[in-house]
């Protein structure tokens, strides 16, 4: 008797909980107006963004609590979350790419609202400026380029986004395709060698192997670095005599071709015979260097993809260091410039270090390397024994705390030697 009462007492309750849900109360909170009008009354030159000559789809269909919070928020603009996870919801082709993709650093560090405009702008794409003066604001170093003589007319026109992926991309410098397919669309292979076509030998290779894809003091955009002899055209003091449709072969094989004229002087830099990377290696010198021509003074080729495929779970270690850090100021570590640090076939340090723990940090930190904690050999590190270096704390790949520390420099850092008594 006692437990169906009970039952009865809780439908009781069930019911008036629910009576009360469904009839409407005098004091519940209700809106003014409609949204956006109601956000309009504030944010009146909102409504005026409107007449922009592009304006965000969700912004026009005034959906503003789709993105915004009318009442609080830990994120500045009384966003709903984090900018980028926001975007993301609805950019669902771009948050698959970037699954899977390299991601332009522009996007690893910062936010979309960086280049774009999140409600409306008179730019294409809601750009913030212009295509080009928008890109030209990071890459400094391409303005110089623009002054060159010869240059590709989409970079001359800052139309970026015709070649380059402005996002992520599984191409090298987040190109939209692979080089010799981008650079095809509009210009069918012409080459020659010593007046004779060599167009079907080089329609399948990277076109950036011996063209620029910006500008080049050299007529058809060669370069802008590359050997004497190919720059001058003078093929033939590599190659054997060039025939139509023939096969192109070297004069000497391997490093024999190359150290012909680069000859080796211990004293500037030596190259090691027996180093894990070329040991079995057909071209050693190709491996990083180009043979024609590169963007890069010692004509070395782009490092990250060369060695990411080897040394895939360093870059994963890396890649998982940037979320935790989130903002990463050293260069080589951001743009992946392994060469910076690393020489294989010119080093026999550890890890084909440039030069030792010290020196080779000190080149870029100056200013720290004046104001560091005892280092050298006559500091011992008492976890190894070995001296005390800028790797002992810092690690480029593997960092948990800021200034690529390997832990919290407040403590627990300093007690990793220190230890409490």
């Amino acid at each position: 008797m006692k437990i169906k009462r009970q039952g009865y007492i809780l439908h009781i309750i069930l019911f008036l909980v629910i009576a009360v849900l469904l009839v409407p109360s005098s004091t519940q909170a209700r809106l003014k107006g409609k949204i956006p009008n109601i956000c309009y009354e504030c944010h009146k030159e909102m409504k005026e963004n409107l007449k922009d000559s592009y304006v965000h789809f969700l912004f026009k269909q005034g959906k503003c609590s789709t993105c915004h919070n009318s009442h609080i928020s830990n994120i500045k603009g009384l966003m709903n979350g984090e900018i980028n996870s926001i975007c993301l919801k609805c950019h669902e082709k771009m948050r698959k790419l970037l699954e899977r993709a390299a991601v332009h650093s522009a996007l690893k560090d910062g936010v979309c609202t960086g280049c774009h405009r999140p409600h409306s702008g008179n730019n294409e794409h809601l750009l913030v400026t212009g295509e080009k003066e928008l890109c030209l604001k990071c890459h400094e170093d391409l303005k110089a380029q623009l002054e060159k003589p010869y240059g590709c007319l989409p970079f001359k026109e800052g139309k970026c986004s015709s070649c380059h992926n402005s996002h992520a991309s599984t191409e090298e410098n987040l190109l939209i395709d692979s080089p010799n397919k981008l650079c095809q669309k509009c210009h069918a292979p012409s080459c020659k060698a010593g007046g004779v076509s060599i167009s079907s030998i080089v329609k399948d290779l990277d076109c950036t192997g011996c063209h620029s894809g910006h500008a080049s003091d050299e007529k058809g955009l060669l370069g802008p670095y590359g050997h004497t002899v190919f720059l001058t055209k003078n093929c033939q003091e590599c190659h054997n005599p060039i025939t139509a449709d023939g096969k192109m072969t070297t004069k000497m094989k391997g490093k024999k071709l190359c150290l012909s004229c680069h000859k080796q002087d211990e004293t500037k830099i030596k190259y090691i015979e027996d180093d894990l990377h070329v040991k079995d290696a057909k071209d050693p010198c190709g491996f990083c260097h180009d043979n024609h021509a590169s963007g890069k003074k010692n004509l070395t080729k782009n490092e990250s993809k060369i060695c990411i495929k080897c040394h895939e779970a360093t870059e994963k270690r890396t890649a998982s260091m940037e979320k935790t850090l989130k903002s990463i100021k050293c260069v080589p570590v951001k743009e992946r410039q392994c060469f910076n640090c690393h020489i294989p076939m010119h080093s026999d340090r550890p890890l084909n270090f440039r030069a030792d723990g010290i020196e080779m940090c000190a080149r870029c930190h100056e200013t720290e390397h004046k104001i560091t904690h005892p280092l050298g050999k006559d500091v011992i590190d008492p976890r190894d024994g070995g001296p005390l270096t800028c790797l002992s704390c810092h690690s480029m790949h593997d960092a948990r705390d800021e200034f690529l520390l390997t832990y919290d420099r407040n403590r627990a850092l300093c007690i990793q030697c220190h230890k409490m008594q």
